[in-house]
This record gives structure tokens, C-alpha cells and sequence, in this order.
């Protein structure tokens, strides 16, 4: 079979900027492909960090250009499009979701609406995702706060800050996280608005809850070769529940289940908590519960004060006050005291190695994820314990001296200070070799080395 002849159209230009940008990609590919040589990882990856960041500065350039064509309606005269994601979407080849989360920003930058999220751009402390993520974030609890004024009395108005207001206080404090944590990623910079947003509106959690749990639902559908599927869905608040009850009934893997997948897993354990509740119908006393789920509720928000910060999940998910007033009577009570800067003052000392729950709790509780210098998204839920200053080194096990760390950069810190510890101990017999060699060798400095201790 022949194929028609395609008539292909270059798309490169003559201008300087494509000269430019031609020899800057000449230049970047040779340096790519080539061998790395041994030891020159760690640089490559920077290289590689730095051109990335060259890259999302010049598409950072062109969205308020765009966002400008858009608004002129250029960019449907010109460019086909009517819409700024529908021209991203096509022209520079993207997903939906990455054109819209572009798009929002460009109208953001274009209406300059977010200063200090452009300012903080230009000075390297947030990306082009993380603008975006701030842009889109920040762009739908304005939108849902315009929602809260329309339908509020002019009291209401007038104690709460307008839409504008409440944009710049959002911006605020998500840029002022980002610059006390450096190393957070974008899902943490979504998790982090939520969490001012119902410090600004501490009523949108009971509003998003009682809204999900109106069209809450299930549904069994029999399929044709004889299963069945099941579909939920409701509140996030409730899904903590749901995954803390199947969290306690999964298997964990091990020499028996290292082939079943996690979805298999999670079927078994759905299983067996329908098979409990069934055997347990006819109880006369309910088993003792073996689900758990922390939650840290502030003093004050638990006393009724709604300006107080909101009650979370380990992993940092916001629960809301009725969902708490709810669990209260079934759930153990813990007290943290902390000091001002909210540093906990629990320590057992340097006689256990393996922290009791109470500073497991403790340690770093406003830390909702891995404590990885160079950022992770591992949620603490499934991070581990690990002492700062090693245990075996006269590290205490105390709350101050506990961190949150994945297996994975749990492992990696061990690796990494059994290297450093063996490149000491090189130094020092290479150190201990050279100084027996000279006092062997007389005022020339020869002689046989010394072996190695």
C-alpha cells in the first residue's frame, strides 16, 4: 500500500530569536547525549535543573502576551482559537488540565492580580508550576468566596474582607510557606491553600462537606461475566474513615502476598471488614474498635472558636467541625503541649530506641509529609520515625530529635552516612600510611607503607 505525499511545512524561523534559540538547543542536546563521566552525576542534574528553569522562564514571558491576545480578540482572529486553553492546548501540545492551570495563571499576570506570585517568580522561589498551582488554587476559593458575599447580609460583609481582600491574604500566605519551605512541592502548595482557606473562610469545610454529602452515593452494577463493580462517592472527610478501616484490614506484604496487587489487597480487606460487621450483628458488646485515625484539633477550635486553626489528619487534610463533634464520643483523647513557636516538650530520653506513640505523635506534627531535604510527597501516614542524630551516635529519642522519612529516604540517609563514614576512615589510613612511610624512610621520605589497620 502507497501513501499520498505529505507536503511538510518547516517551522523554524529566520528570526534572532530562532537563531538563538536554534544554537542554544544545538548546544544543550550535544551536552546531553553525551557519556557522563564518572562522578559528574550530581552536576549533569544540575545542569539539567538550570536549563529547565531557563525553559519555564520563557514560557512564563509569552502568558501575559497571550492572556492580552485573548482579551483583545486576537487570538481568535489570528490564532483559530477562542478560547487561551483551547490555543495552549493545541499549539504548544499539552493536556487539558496543564493548558488550563497556564491559562488561569496568564489571566492572573495579565489582570495583575497576583504580584507577589510574579515577583517571587522572577526572584527563583517559585516555579512555573508552582505559579500555577498558586494561580489555580487561589482562583477557585476567590471564586467561591464571591458565592459566600453574594448570598451573605451586609454584617456578614462588612466583618469579612471582599473578593479582592481575600485573594491578596491567600497570596500572601502561600508565598510566605513557600519561602519558609523551600523544598515543597506543588501538591503540598495545594494542600497548604486549603489550609488557609479555611483559616479565611472557616466555614467552607462544613459547606463542602454538607454539599458532598447531600449527593453522596453507591451503586452496585452486576457485569455480564457474573462480578459485580461498586462505585462510591461523598465527602473527602469521610474517605479518611474509608481508608483508615481498609488501612487496619490489609495485608501487609510479605513472603505469601508479594504477588497480589494493591488493588487485590484492598478488595481482601473490604471483605473482611463486611465479615466482621456480620459477625459481630449479634453481639451484645460491640468489639473493641481497631481503626485508627489522628486527628489534631487546636484547643480553641475544639472549644468552639472558628478563627482558630482548623483541625487535620496526619497527612494534613482539613476535617470539619462537624465531623469532629461526631467522632469526639468514640475517640481517644491525646494533650499536646507546646510552646509558643509550637514545638512539643515530650523526651524519653537516650534509653529507648524505638519511640513510644505518644512522640512518634509528637515529632513533628504539623508535618504532614517526608522531611527529605530535597522535598517529597510521601504522606506521614506512610513515612517512618528516624532519629536526626543517630541513636547509635547518643541521639535521644525525643520529639526534637524526630523526623519524618519515607523507607526510601530513610534507606538513603543510612547509605549516604555509611559512605561518608567510609570516605573518613579512608582519609584516615591514607593519612596514617603516608605519615609511617616517612618515618620509616628517613629525611627522603621512603620506605614500605604501612598495612592498613
Amino acid at each position: 500500500m502507497s501513501l499520498p505525499p505529505t507536503h511538510s511545512t518547516s517551522k523554524t524561523g529566520n528570526t534572532p530569536v530562532d537563531e538563538a534559540l536554534a544554537s542554544a538547543r544545538e548546544k544543550t542536546l550535544t551536552f546531553f547525549n553525551k557519556d557522563i563521566p564518572p562522578g559528574c552525576v550530581a552536576d549533569v542534574l544540575a545542569q539539567a535543573e538550570r536549563s529547565n528553569r531557563d525553559l519555564e522562564q520563557m514560557r512564563y514571558g509569552m502568558l501575559t502576551m497571550l492572556a492580552t491576545q485573548e482579551a483583545s480578540g486576537y487570538l481568535l482572529e489570528e490564532g483559530g482559537q477562542n478560547t487561551l486553553k483551547a490555543w495552549i492546548t493545541h499549539k504548544w501540545k499539552t493536556s487539558a488540565a496543564e493548558a488550563g492551570n497556564l491559562a488561569t495563571l496568564a489571566r492572573a499576570l495579565h489582570h495583575q492580580q497576583l504580584p507577589l506570585v510574579d515577583e517571587a517568580f522572577q526572584g527563583d522561589v517559585l516555579s512555573l508550576g508552582e505559579a500555577c498551582a498558586i494561580a489555580t488554587s487561589t482562583e477557585k476559593a476567590v471564586t467561591d468566596w464571591a458565592k459566600v458575599l453574594d448570598s451573605a447580609d451586609e454584617d456578614f460583609r462588612a466583618q469579612h474582607p471582599d473578593v479582592e481582600g481575600f485573594r491578596a491574604r491567600l497570596e500572601f500566605g502561600l508565598i510566605a510557606y513557600k519561602k519558609e519551605c523551600p523544598k515543597a512541592s506543588v501538591r503540598q502548595l495545594r494542600d497548604a491553600a486549603k489550609w488557609f482557606v479555611a483559616q479565611l473562610d472557616p466555614d467552607k469545610a462544613d459547606r463542602d462537606y454538607d454539599e458532598t454529602f447531600d449527593n453522596r452515593g453507591a451503586q452496585f452494577s452486576p457485569t455480564f461475566e457474573g462480578g459485580f463493580l461498586l462505585r462510591m462517592w461523598g465527602p473527602g472527610a469521610d474517605n479518611q474513615l474509608i481508608q483508615a478501616a481498609l488501612d487496619a484490614y490489609t495485608e501487609p506484604y510479605g513472603p505469601d502476598s508479594a504477588a497480589i496487587p494493591k488493588h487485590q489487597r484492598t478488595y481482601d480487606a473490604m471483605m473482611r471488614i463486611f465479615e466482621t460487621a456480620l459477625a459481630h450483628r449479634e453481639c451484645a458488646k460491640a468489639p473493641r474498635p481497631v481503626v485508627t485515625l489522628n486527628i489534631t484539633v487546636p484547643l480553641k477550635r475544639y472549644l468552639g472558636d472558628q478563627t482558630a486553626e482548623p483541625a487535620v489528619t496526619e497527612d494534613g487534610v482539613v476535617i470539619p467541625d462537624q465531623m469532629i463533634s461526631r467522632l469526639t464520643p468514640k475517640s481517644w483523647l491525646r494533650r499536646f503541649l507546646t510552646d509558643a513557636e509550637g514545638k512539643t516538650l515530650l523526651d524519653v530520653g537516650q534509653k529507648h530506641r524505638c519511640a513510644p506513640d505518644p512522640v512518634r505523635q509528637a515529632a513533628g506534627y504539623k508535618e504532614f509529609h517526608c522531611e527529605w531535604h530535597e522535598g517529597c510527597d510521601m504522606p506521614r501516614s506512610w513515612s517512618q520515625f528516624d532519629h536526626i542524630i543517630a541513636f547509635s551516635h547518643g541521639g535521644a529519642t525525643s520529639s526534637d530529635n524526630m523526623q519524618l522519612l519515607c523507607s526510601t529516604h530513610n534507606r538513603l540517609k543510612h547509605r549516604l552516612q555509611v559512605k561518608a563514614n567510609q570516605q573518613i576512615w579512608e582519609h584516615h589510613h591514607t593519612q596514617n600510611r603516608q605519615n609511617t612511610a616517612g618515618d620509616q624512610g628517613g629525611e627522603d621520605g621512603e620506605g614500605d607503607p604501612a598495612p592498613a589497620a
